[in-house]
């Protein structure tokens, strides 16, 4: 269902009543159409990584980079097998950009 645009429906019925509702109503349908956009957004990396993808390209990209083929393969199967989620790895990236263990 397409929340965000009951969101919009109620603040166009509310400023006819009050504008201030209205405004809130309306900034709570972009926030919702947001939510609703970075849902589909985490759907479509999910896809992605259950389809194929070329192994062969991934780790040769990984030894150019100077990293263990093996450990990057491994990666790409817990993500794709929902062994470790994205919300998870963002976390990790972040401590470790932070510098954080």
């Amino acid at each position: 269902m397409h929340i965000p645009i009951l969101y919009y429906a109620a603040a166009g019925a509310t400023t006819v009543g009050g504008i201030a509702a209205g405004v809130l109503l309306v900034r709570r349908g972009q926030q919702e159409a947001a939510i609703q956009l970075q849902k589909r957004d985490r759907a479509a990396v999910a896809q992605a990584l259950r389809e194929e993808i070329d192994l062969k390209s991934l780790r040769a990209e990984a030894r150019a980079a100077g990293v263990d083929p093996e450990v990057v393969e491994q990666g790409y199967y817990n993500l794709r097998d929902g062994v470790v989620s994205l919300d998870q790895v963002e976390t990790r990236i972040g401590r470790l950009i932070a510098g954080a263990p």
